[in-house]
């Protein structure tokens, strides 16, 4: 009988890699952000996160079967995308477990996506951060002229998960977080993520598919909407809680 959970990996796959991770959460910024990377950067799949909650739902694709949570090699960074809303029990434990393999696979720094309630929004800064001290101590320039996240404001969800994992293990991590709109998903929101995933990793990428998602808005968030709709169903009818 499968473990609560499990991540498959091929071997040495998060070695000297940075690994980014965003999730389902305000503006659907961090899910937008992933899987632009890997779409735009052609990721290789390279592992999974299987668990005894895993959403039934799964995806044909040309390369085969796509399925709920996903671990892509983009070469100088491993990406996890979360392909489903993850179920109730999984909010938990597949955080924990990927910060755990990050950790122990020898990744170089986490870098975790999500989106911040524009409502918050008290300048022209376009994002904030949350960083561990190992990662503030080691890649601290990356955040050069960057704003924290303001005291009184919390991540919740799975990137709290992920941040308190690397915070008690001394291990460098931050959390990029760009002003969204709470209300629907916010594609230019995610442009600012993967810009600045671009910046810190010095890697190219190109952004106009995002842009114009931004312009097919009404189109894309009766996709998403169908998506959590069928995540659902796994689930007894409850619909699955959307975190930063």
């Amino acid at each position: 009988m499968l473990s609560r959970v499990r991540v498959k990996l091929e071997s040495s796959v998060l070695k000297d890699k940075v690994l980014i991770a965003g999730f389902h959460g305000i503006g659907y910024v961090g899910y937008l952000a992933v899987k632009h990377l890997v779409k735009v950067l052609n990721g290789k799949l390279v592992g999974h996160i299987l668990t005894a909650w895993l959403p039934q739902l799964v995806a044909a694709t040309p390369d085969g079967i796509s399925s709920p949570y996903e671990i892509y090699d983009l070469g100088t960074s491993a990406v996890f995308v979360p392909n489903v809303p993850m179920s109730r029990y999984d909010t938990n434990l597949v955080p924990l477990a990927l910060a755990e393999a990050s950790v122990s696979g020898g990744a170089r720094f986490a870098l975790l996506i999500g989106g911040l309630d524009n409502r918050f929004r008290r300048d022209e800064g376009d994002f904030r951060y949350a960083a561990t001290r190992a990662f503030l101590a080691v890649h601290g320039e990356l955040l050069k002229g960057a704003k924290r996240l303001e005291e009184g404001l919390y991540i919740v969800g799975p990137l709290a998960t992920m941040l308190a994992y690397y915070s008690a293990y001394d291990f460098p991590a931050v959390a990029i977080l760009p002003y969204a709109d709470p209300s629907s998903v916010d594609p230019l929101a995610a442009k600012v993520a993967v810009d600045l995933v671009s910046r810190m990793l010095g890697v190219e990428v190109d952004t106009s598919e995002l842009i114009r998602l931004a312009e097919e808005k009404v189109k894309l968030e009766r996709e998403l909407e169908e998506i959590r709709k069928r995540a659902a169903k796994g689930e007894e009818g409850a619909v699955p809680t959307f975190y930063v």
